[in-house]
């Protein structure tokens, strides 16, 4: 698993556009962005019978785990599976095709089966067997991305969250309030401090945020 620091934090359209100009002058955008520094990314969340994944993360539980499909505007599936410890997380990744992302989404054992060799295959085909894990939700969002020696440190700025249920993609809700943007701070070894002293310039407080958390509290009406 790759091991790394990551420390969110939650800004308004003020603060995000005095440090992004700051960040664009000493790091460098994402060799994967579109347009506007950013692309779009698409995850698809699993979660138990209990809701676990939601659960954990609402009660505060330090060590918790998920699994999900991301999906790139360039069109790279990855299954991915990642725990975290505080803030620190760990993460397995898998590309996928779309016959196998099918296969993940509808549970078909007879196509998961062929691909026992991969451990992130056998590990959610055996969580699905006996947890009962399924497609919960999508998290639909916008990332701008600024990375720093070779991807070791990576700032992002997340925007525009929508949720949707993984059954119906017409029915889409956002998530954040007009203006909102949430910052992540993400770096494997240490965070140098010339990029220390621009980010934490301003005092920013951590926050224990989750877009998965969020939706799902969106879509049962839960007040978000």
């Amino acid at each position: 698993m790759q091991s790394r620091v990551e420390l969110k934090f939650m800004l308004n359209i003020e603060e995000y556009r005095s440090l992004r100009r700051q960040l664009s002058l000493i790091m460098d955008s994402d060799k994967y962005a579109t347009f506007d520094k950013g692309y779009y990314i698409s995850s698809l969340y699993f979660d138990d019978m209990y809701d676990s994944g939601a659960y954990d993360k609402a009660d505060g539980v330090e060590f918790h785990k998920k699994y999900r499909i991301r999906t790139y505007e360039n069109g790279t599936k990855r299954l991915e599976y990642k725990v975290k410890n505080g803030n620190t997380t760990n993460k397995e990744l898998l590309v996928i095709t779309d016959e196998l992302e099918m296969a993940l989404k509808t549970r078909d054992y007879h196509i998961l089966t062929k691909n026992m060799d991969e451990e992130l295959i056998k590990n959610i085909t055996l969580k699905m067997k006996l947890n009962d894990l399924k497609p919960r939700l999508y998290v639909d969002y916008f990332r701008e991305a600024y990375i720093f020696n070779n991807g070791d440190v990576r700032i992002t700025f997340d925007k525009d969250i929508m949720a949707y249920n993984w059954y119906n993609k017409n029915m889409k809700y956002k998530v954040l309030e007009p203006r909102q943007i949430i910052l992540e701070v993400k770096y494997r070894k240490h965070l140098p401090d010339f990029i220390r002293k621009v980010v934490f310039l301003k005092n920013y407080q951590p926050i224990p945020y989750s877009k998965y958390l969020m939706c799902w509290l969106k879509l049962n009406n839960w007040g978000v």
